[in-house]
């Protein structure tokens, strides 16, 4: 998989061109006689174009631009992976669903937490194991800013992030939505200007560190509760059905459970979880559910296959984006766990169904 990138990033990073005045480069499998489409049928595409994208960006804005653009996730709002981050409970929680992502679709470089207090978290942007290159810094610059878009989508309040480069550490304050700038694009382009930030024929080795993958991380709280006047808008909690489940022959308990995965389903809703939200030890809590048969796993799963057997027929993100939004740990485990619970493959469920028959 090294030689493909994240199409949900690559969406993100289209869309803010666009939406910004910039003109993005058209993606290599659409005709040229239909402008503006975007390649939004599978969960990777070609390494080459993602890159092209970000040179586009760093050609017409620099790399502030860059980081300002990655900061755009309100334009991925109703999708799948959107929903699946912004609705981390916390901001060590949305690191922990960034992280796996990266693994979900095999990405070719990850984040690692160095350090984490309370309020607090150190980070690092670097190669997965046997990924000889490391992150260019424009790669580094887009994920930190989809980093801060999520966690001002999720409320996070008080936010500020240290790059810390050859340049010398660059404050950013916040998040930016809907076009707002927090920080200067043009402090960052003259801050970075030493750095190289895409390789070129003269100089075709990657350097040996990346010189903007370091993060520190502080904030004040993630209080979705605050009053609207004090937080930005969350967005709505889900966009799947809370009663997928209801028609099943379940006791009321299961029923509450199912909802609440359906709520989440990207969550982990692990036994202690569950039984904190019936409001019961876990141990009385699996017993109920075995006296019908039933196990906090088995419900979870129920739940996880419904809702990704919805956004298979209603949109047409790759199985891998569904999969990561449904909770499942990889693509293998979304496709052996649906198959078993709805007797064919989500590839198949999607060809035989997703056309209104």
């Amino acid at each position: 998989m090294q030689d493909f990138a994240s199409a949900a990033m690559v969406r993100l990073l289209v869309r803010a061109m666009r939406a910004h005045g910039l003109e993005p480069p058209a993606p290599p499998d659409v005709p040229s006689n239909k402008p503006g489409r975007e390649p939004l049928g599978r969960s990777q595409v070609p390494l080459i174009y993602k890159r092209s994208v970000v040179q586009a960006v760093l050609q017409q804005g620099g790399l502030g631009t860059l980081l300002q653009l990655a900061q755009r996730v309100d334009l991925l709002a109703g999708e799948p992976v959107y929903i699946a981050l912004v609705h981390a409970a916390s901001l060590p929680d949305l690191i922990a669903r960034w992280q796996r992502l990266e693994r979900y679709v095999h990405a070719r470089h990850q984040i690692s937490v160095l350090t984490q207090a309370p309020q607090a978290m150190e980070l690092r942007h670097h190669a997965r194991g046997g990924i000889p290159e490391h992150p260019l810094p424009a790669e580094s610059v887009a994920v930190l800013g989809v980093i801060l878009g999520a966690s001002h989508a999720m409320g996070v309040r008080g936010l500020q992030a240290q790059v810390l480069s050859p340049a010398g550490a660059l404050q950013v304050h916040g998040a930016a939505a809907s076009g707002q700038r927090l920080t200067r694009a043009e402090d960052w382009n003259r801050a970075l200007v030493p750095l190289r930030a895409e390789p070129d024929s003269n100089h075709p080795v990657t350097p040996p560190t990346n010189p903007v993958g370091h993060w520190t991380l502080q904030w004040e709280d993630c209080n979705p509760t605050a009053p609207t006047t004090t937080r930005p808008q969350r967005p709505t909690a889900h966009t799947v059905d809370m009663d997928l489940c209801d028609a099943l022959p379940w006791p009321a308990l299961a029923h509450q459970l199912a909802r609440q995965v359906l709520h989440d389903p990207a969550a982990a809703h692990t036994v202690d979880a569950l039984a904190r939200h019936a409001g019961q030890p876990s141990r009385s809590l699996q017993r109920a559910l075995a006296a019908d048969g039933l196990s906090c796993r088995s419900i979870v799963t129920e739940a996880r296959t419904r809702a990704a057997a919805r956004w298979l027929l209603e949109g047409p993100y790759s199985l891998a984006e569904i999969g990561f939004a449904c909770g499942f740990a990889d693509q293998p485990h979304f496709t052996r766990e649906f198959a078993r619970h709805v007797g064919m493959t989500p590839a198949r469920y999607r060809q035989a169904f997703a056309n209104g028959a």
